[in-house]
């Protein structure tokens, strides 16, 4: 059974963004779904792959465009591969029980409806003012 429920209200309205978002809840099923150490250690570096993938793809995009809190959220995500390379190394501890991946989720959901939100609320703010200011010139 799966503990953790891509819900609509995670929608950011980015089609690509979306889906690394709802392939981030898949891995997290399948993290805590793991039945033993090994598969453990595997799904997590699985779910580390793909959230520093998933990050390195926003920077670029935030940086590009300059979004203002640029350094800001970068901040956020590298707290947040702290936390998965301290579970990981939980794990290499065989210290399993300590994961808090729900902890994590909870994070991971507060950053997309606060901090992701927030980017693509300036994006289209931004690119609303560019389609009137191209119209208008």
């Amino acid at each position: 059974m799966n503990k953790f429920v891509w819900e609509n209200q995670y929608l950011l309205g980015n089609e690509v963004v979306d889906q690394q978002h709802r392939e981030l809840f898949d891995l997290a099923n399948q993290l805590v779904n793991s039945k033993d150490t090994q598969a453990l250690a595997e799904n997590i570096m699985l779910l580390y792959q793909h959230v520093r993938e998933h990050f390195q793809a926003e920077e670029a995009f935030m940086k590009q465009h300059g979004y203002p809190e640029y350094q800001h959220h970068v901040q956020t995500h590298n707290l947040m591969l702290e936390k998965l390379i301290a579970f990981s190394q939980k794990i290499n501890r065989q210290k399993c029980q300590e994961l808090d991946v729900s902890g994590f989720m909870r994070d991971w959901l507060n950053h997309i409806l606060e901090e992701d939100a927030a980017i693509n609320a300036y994006f289209k703010i931004h690119k609303e003012q560019n389609s009137d200011h191209s119209q208008t010139v």
